[in-house]
């Protein structure tokens, strides 16, 4: 089963908006108060290293988090509050995600484990107050089919949303 092209195209915006929001301009002193709340690459930086440093979850398949979060192309791109705390949800999710998606035929009560986990970020703050998920998707599209067996639309949010996180562990594309 393939994942619906709005679901598809609602993840990618997703992402993107919470990555960065580029052509803002560059900030005087680097701070969030020159920029409505937005924050430099830095900024979003020490956010990402200050959530890995105390993250809640521990990591799958021996991974660990990169010391630093990806940096968008422009250089004076500007980045939303809670983007580099999405950073590290997004590359623990990825981490547990590939462990339930390596071991769903293999080793299913791991992959069962596994999916105990990924449920405990729909009770996050940071996915209550920054993942846009009116519709359920992550819950019952993600987490809740591949509970039943189904792991397609798993699959489709790793290969499309994991991008940074299979480049770090060497991964295939």
């Amino acid at each position: 089963m393939m994942m619906k092209p709005r679901t598809r195209h609602k993840a990618a915006m997703l992402i993107a908006a919470m990555l960065l929001l580029s052509g803002c301009g560059t900030t005087s002193n680097g701070g969030a108060s020159d920029n409505g709340g937005m924050l430099t690459w830095q900024q979003a930086n020490e956010e990402y290293k200050a959530t890995v440093e105390d993250f809640p979850f521990a990591l799958m398949n021996d991974d660990k988090f990169p010391a630093n979060m990806p940096k968008a192309q422009s250089s004076s791109s500007l980045y939303a509050k809670g983007s580099g705390e999405g950073q590290a949800y997004f590359y623990w999710q990825c981490s547990v995600e590939r462990n339930i998606l390596d071991n769903s035929r293999t080793a299913p009560e791991t992959a069962r484990e596994s999916l105990k986990q990924l449920r405990k970020l729909l009770d996050t703050d940071w996915f209550k107050n920054y993942y846009e998920d009116k519709d359920g998707i992550v819950e019952n599209d993600v987490i809740g089919k591949s509970e039943l067996g189904d792991y397609s639309t798993m699959r489709d949010f790793y290969n499309t949303d994991c991008t940074w996180y299979r480049q770090e562990n060497g991964l295939a594309q």
